[in-house]
């Protein structure tokens, strides 16, 4: 049946069966006119001739039909299914923001951290075997769709360049490229950061407080930053609104209260 199927498909057998439907129609009409005298056996076969070709003609083209049809099927699965896939990439892997309304209350603590930095460092060793930890970075876009991003800077000596990690709500811990060349006089920490200073959550509730609010649009964010100069620790916060363009920005000595830049020129 395959085979029939594919022979009635073929162009030059087309050709041959129009060939034959219009010479069976010529003598028909013929017969009709009185201008020959044909038989009726040869009438007949005549008619069976054009109907048979007319129903191959048919079935063909009903069989491309179904072909495109089942092509363009296949088609919209595959869309389908790269749509589905593309929506559970987009899905939090984990919450780190659970109320945009309260930007400062993180689910991030330092038992996470440690865990987090871990699996940083384990891939910086593998890149640079001297890699060690020279900055550290939470950047929350509270009303966007991936609001919170953990990076990690790590700096080699031996190669003279840093490499970046970073793991957000949505993606799992990659590194962010390109490495770039360290700074002249680049150091690291002695500590990890948020170990030397555990109470930096208290920072962070006291900036967000002390900087303007922020609009509920997808662009407004803050960036705290820590590194470290002369083996001490320099924590600063970065507020913008996604609106106005406004921003704010403290700094912090670990100790005292959140100081704003106007206070320190």
């Amino acid at each position: 049946m395959k085979e029939f199927r594919e022979f009635l498909e073929k162009r030059w057998w087309q050709g041959i069966g129009g060939i034959a439907g219009i010479a069976a129609l010529v003598l028909v009409v013929l017969q009709f006119l009185g201008i020959v005298h044909i038989s009726g056996i040869a009438v007949s076969i005549a008619v069976n001739i054009i109907l048979a070709i007319t129903l191959a003609l048919v079935a063909t083209r009903a069989t491309k039909w179904k072909r495109k049809y089942e092509h363009v099927s296949s088609e919209l699965e595959k869309i389908k299914g790269l749509v589905e896939r593309q929506k559970e990439a987009s899905k939090p892997k984990r919450v780190l923001l659970p109320n945009s309304s309260s930007i400062w209350k993180l689910s991030l603590d330092n038992v996470l951290l440690n865990e987090l930095y871990g699996q940083a460092y384990g891939r910086a060793a593998s890149r640079y075997h001297d890699a060690k930890l020279c900055g550290f970075t939470i950047l929350v876009f509270p009303h966007g769709g991936d609001k919170v991003s953990i990076l990690f800077h790590f700096c080699s000596q031996w190669a003279g360049r840093e490499c970046t990690f970073i793991i957000s709500e949505i993606g799992d811990m990659e590194e962010n490229l390109p490495n770039k060349p360290i700074e002249l006089g680049a150091t690291f920490f002695g500590e990890l950061p948020w170990i030397q200073c555990p109470n930096w959550p208290e920072f962070l509730r006291l900036s967000c407080e002390k900087a303007h609010p922020l609009s509920p649009a997808r662009w407004s964010n803050y960036m705290l930053l820590v590194t470290v100069k002369e083996g001490k620790l320099r924590w600063s916060i970065s507020f913008e609104d996604g609106v106005t363009g406004e921003t704010s920005w403290f700094r912090w000595d670990g100790k005292s209260e959140p100081i704003p830049r106007e206070e320190h020129g």
